[in-house]
């Protein structure tokens, strides 16, 4: 079932391009099977080959994946009970395990907020980080900002991979598997030192002006 879910994912993404980038990624936010290791690098190659601007499929997938957070922050703002009592009910549905969300809950506790920024960039714990900083109560705003930028650069990373490999973009999904943390912490560095390259040039050019 989840291997056709897949296959109509990126069927979607294919013919309806934003929207089904969007959709994807809305649905992988809260249902775990989804791999966005498959659907963004994806998403980038459709941009390689299309009218359709990688920028903004990226922008796209995260907001969405954004929006897909949200049910369960919300979820684990009514407390940790709650939260377990709800997941015993309907967590199969989402193929959410209990120990994945136990884990969700340590992680949180000796980490603190800041996992949620990082949470993003981890399969599995990119699903069940919400919970915790619901029940923490972690202020809304600090959680948006953490869970969209966490979610951008996930989303910069596979999709600009995907977007540069083209044909062989399935390698993205290959490679996670084998060096994640190393692929994770190499594609930081390189999005932050985009981003700061950015800015010193355009300080630079305003300057000359």
């Amino acid at each position: 079932m989840i291997e056709n879910i897949v296959v109509w994912l990126t069927s979607l993404i294919e013919s309806t391009g934003y929207l089904g980038v969007g959709l994807a990624m809305f649905i992988e936010s809260f249902f775990a099977p989804i791999p966005s290791e498959l659907i963004l690098p994806f998403a980038g190659f459709v941009a390689s080959r299309t009218d359709q601007v990688l920028i903004i499929s990226i922008l796209v997938a995260s907001v969405c994946a954004y929006l897909g957070s949200l049910p369960f922050y919300f979820l684990g703002v009514w407390g940790e009970d709650f939260v377990n009592r709800s997941l015993k009910k309907y967590g199969k549905y989402l193929f959410i395990q209990e120990r994945d969300v136990k884990k969700g809950f340590e992680v949180f506790e000796r980490y603190g907020s800041g996992i949620i920024f990082f949470g993003r960039l981890m399969p599995i714990i990119r699903t069940v980080i919400s919970f915790p900083a619901g029940v923490a109560k972690t202020p809304f705003l600090k959680f948006s900002i953490y869970t969209l930028l966490g979610s951008t650069i996930w989303s910069a990373l596979l999709a600009g991979a995907g977007y540069l490999l083209g044909e062989r973009w399935e390698l993205v999904g290959v490679w996670l598997s084998k060096y994640e943390n190393v692929v994770i912490v190499t594609g930081i560095v390189v999005v932050v030192a985009y981003i700061l390259f950015q800015i010193m040039r355009s300080t630079k050019e305003k300057s000359v002006d």
